[in-house]
């Protein structure tokens, strides 16, 4: 009895020390520990090794909207032929399986909160680090970079995995869980509100524009003021405050140090997407290029999964439109694939920020807000290098007309960069001038003669189907968080 008595303890302190050590698992990965951080050049280490970091390429982004199509061989070698990432691009209610009931892991989410965890180390232990005498011009700047990359990761976070922001609604629309304290809690986390989210990314990209001042000036892979600038410039539109999205822009526009590419005179030798370009504000170099390049070939080569430019996006493009040329290539096939960054995939960047965007973020600011000639002005100063002079054409929309031919011109010239999924959401939302639409993905059957079409999916406009145009949290974080954080149940998605 007496043993009895003296193994009932132990075992229940040994269910308790395992169930801690569970809950600090899950923790970990929202967490970092900061203990071992001595000096300001500790930190900056920190910063480049966990928080640049190299990039874990968002394989499926692109794939969810209307400017790609797939594009698979006709000659799939047997059942094991495998598309990875079919869930994801016909908009499947379990997206993470692959055509053969295997499982895909969605390793961005849980990569994200790791970089997010190391910056939020950084954060905490800068300002002590200051009071004990370390360099206060380096802590600065690590603080600045630092505040920069954890609102951009949870921009990014927030529109794959949280509802768009909508005015009248960000309080109470859910978005992804939100932690800004390096200590480990013992507890889990849900998810906070669209508006709790937006509200800390432009808090932190505020104290890095105030942090930066003139560090990393000449830099365009590590982060500046003016990059600071720039995503505000970005955050202000996606919240529909358009005064500070302009001001925002005009801030960049005015530093001279960034200039348009004239595709009338390219850079010999270079693919349009080159980290030294002129236009790049921002880029980080890739783990597996853009992740597009291996997806998009001619349907002839035996890749899993293999996708190609839209008929309708690619038919978008006016025939004197001199990005066709830049952005695109032209299989044997006739199909269509996107190359910016040119056909060397070790060579490829992440590219953050590019000046177009912020040209094309203050002309749709501007037209929003009624001020029709200065937004035919800011789209023109884009255009004008998009096209010969003699075939350039005037702007001569209004009201809405301007806002749709604006966003039109944001298609073209941002595509394949990780933005028209995000547009369409929160186009779809806007109070002023509201846009949505139904997308098409072709289905492809297969028989004893190869491949056909067997019809195609489709996604509804957001207002109809608003769970599938947000990105499932992966099954393992659900699990992990014992049912938390939850998803809306996605519809199923036959083939018409």
């Amino acid at each position: 009895m007496r043993l009895l008595q003296n193994i009932v303890p132990l075992i229940c302190l040994l269910f308790i020390t395992g169930l801690f050590s569970s809950c600090k698992k899950f923790l970990a990965s929202y967490s970092q520990n900061q203990t071992f951080n001595k000096t300001a050049s500790d930190l900056e280490e920190l910063l480049l090794g966990q928080g640049y970091a190299i990039q874990q390429p968002i394989l499926w982004a692109h794939l969810l909207d209307d400017d790609v199509d797939g594009n698979p061989s006709p000659n799939p070698s047997g059942a094991s032929f495998t598309y990875n990432f079919s869930g994801y691009h016909n908009w499947q209610p379990v997206p993470w399986l692959t055509s053969y009931g295997g499982e895909l892991f969605d390793d961005y989410y849980t990569a994200v909160y790791k970089r997010i965890a190391a910056l939020n180390t950084v954060l905490y232990d800068a300002p002590e680090m200051k009071r004990k005498g370390e360099p206060e011009e380096l802590l600065r700047k690590v603080s600045g970079e630092s505040h920069f990359l954890r609102a951009y990761y949870y921009f990014y976070l927030a529109n794959l995995y949280g509802q768009p922001y909508n005015q009248a609604t960000a309080s109470v629309d859910y978005s992804i869980p939100l932690k800004t304290d390096p200590a480990v809690e013992d507890k889990v986390f849900s998810r906070n509100t669209v508006k709790e989210v937006f509200d800390q990314i432009l808090s932190d990209l505020l104290e890095s524009e105030k942090e930066l001042d003139s560090h990393n000036e000449n830099s365009r892979i590590r982060v500046n003021r003016t990059t600071a600038q720039a995503m505000l410039s970005r955050v202000y539109l996606f919240m529909s405050d358009y005064e500070n999205a302009i001001a925002y822009a005009d801030k960049v526009i005015s530093n001279k140090k960034y200039q348009l590419i004239d595709l009338n005179n390219p850079p010999a030798g270079l693919p349009f997407l080159d980290k030294s370009s002129q236009e790049n504000i921002l880029c980080f170099p890739s783990a597996l290029g853009s992740g597009l390049f291996t997806k998009m070939q001619n349907s002839s080569f035996t890749f899993g999964d293999n996708f190609k430019v839209s008929q309708e996006f690619r038919s978008s493009f006016a025939a004197s439109d001199l990005r066709i040329a830049a952005f695109f290539e032209q299989s044997g096939n006739g199909e269509v694939l996107a190359r910016k960054g040119g056909n060397n995939m070790n060579e490829m960047e992440s590219y953050i920020i590019r000046l177009p965007e912020v040209h094309l973020i203050k002309a749709e600011a501007l037209a929003i807000l009624g001020r029709d000639a200065e937004a035919s002005l800011a789209i023109q100063e884009l255009r004008k290098k998009r096209f010969k002079p003699g075939q350039l054409s005037p702007v001569t929309e209004t009201g809405a007309a301007l806002v749709n031919f604006i966003r039109e011109e944001r298609r073209k010239e941002l595509c394949f960069e990780w933005h028209r999924w995000f547009d369409l959401r929160r186009y779809a939302v806007n109070t002023r001038f509201p846009f949505e639409k139904s997308i098409h993905h072709t289905a492809y059957g297969y028989n004893s003669s190869g491949r056909y079409i067997q019809g195609y999916y489709k996604l509804k406009p957001y207002s109809q189907d608003k769970a599938t145009w947000v990105a499932p949290v992966p099954k393992s974080e659900i699990e992990f968080n014992q049912g938390a954080i939850k998803n809306e149940v996605r519809p199923e998605r036959p083939i018409i």
